[in-house]
């Protein structure tokens, strides 16, 4: 993989297609096919959130954004994928990739833990994966970041990340054409007891929402909305046929 965003610079016209596995989970198949993972989850010896075994995804590339145990189950990853969880640019293929670096929203932002923001462009459509990144971040920051087409935020009624005023602030800053939720309780895949919520009572003061019917979307530049729409993914049902994980004697 070359590091030098001008080595292959991003060529295709799309479409592209985005598939949600749960959590903030997302695959990338640009035109070219590449794929790219983000975050895959795992649980930790003392937590207890996921009921199933992250499932096995075809990827090229893997993103991690930080490592918590939710975010971080490199292992998951197939045979021969590259990974990539440092800040930077990055190019293959019709794919740009610019890993920005700020710091984790709440707690672990006050104990100063890295979040990478990861800006994925390709097929004339950029996209900001948030990680777990605070909302309040500084100006050279989002100059970093520059214009996005599709924002992946972290929210839930539980406002276990973000408040919703700053979920609202971010759309408001980035002006994206797409908004999708991630990082919130899911029956079947989570355990009750995670303290997340799911993200509706945010959903219902949006304007525009489109529930998708799948796990899957197909991007054009030609096709985005001309105003903010939120989109709502239903995860993969890979992420349900996976095996079980039993919650340990402890927990």
């Amino acid at each position: 993989m070359s590091t030098n965003p001008d080595s292959n610079p991003t060529n295709s016209t799309g479409p592209l297609t985005l598939t949600y596995y749960g959590h903030s989970a997302f695959q990338w198949q640009t035109e070219a096919g590449f794929k790219v993972l983000t975050d895959p989850y795992r649980n930790r010896s003392d937590r207890y959130w996921f009921t199933r075994q992250f499932p096995d995804v075809e990827c090229d590339l893997g993103l991690i954004t930080h490592a918590h145990f939710d975010h971080d189950a490199a292992e998951r990853l197939p045979e021969g994928a590259s990974l990539i969880r440092i800040p930077g640019e990055f190019a293959n293929r019709d794919m740009q990739i610019r890993g920005v670096q700020d710091i984790h929203s709440g707690r672990s932002g006050l104990q100063g833990f890295v979040n990478i923001m990861f800006r994925l462009e390709t097929g004339g459509i950029s996209f900001l994966h948030l990680g777990d990144n605070r909302a309040d971040w500084p100006g050279d920051v989002t100059r970093a970041i520059g214009e996005i087409d599709v924002l992946l935020v972290t929210v839930d009624d539980s406002n276990h990340l973000l408040q919703p005023e700053e979920v609202d602030s971010l759309i408001e800053r980035l002006s994206p054409k797409i908004v999708v939720p991630m990082h919130y309780q899911i029956p079947g895949l989570m355990a009750d007891d995670t303290g997340l919520e799911p993200p509706e009572s945010w959903i219902a003061t949006q304007p525009r929402v489109k529930r998708l019917v799948g796990e899957s979307a197909t991007f054009s530049a030609q096709e985005l909305p001309s105003q903010t729409e939120v989109w709502v993914f239903q995860p993969s049902p890979a992420s349900f046929t996976s095996p079980a994980l039993e919650r340990p004697d402890n927990l």
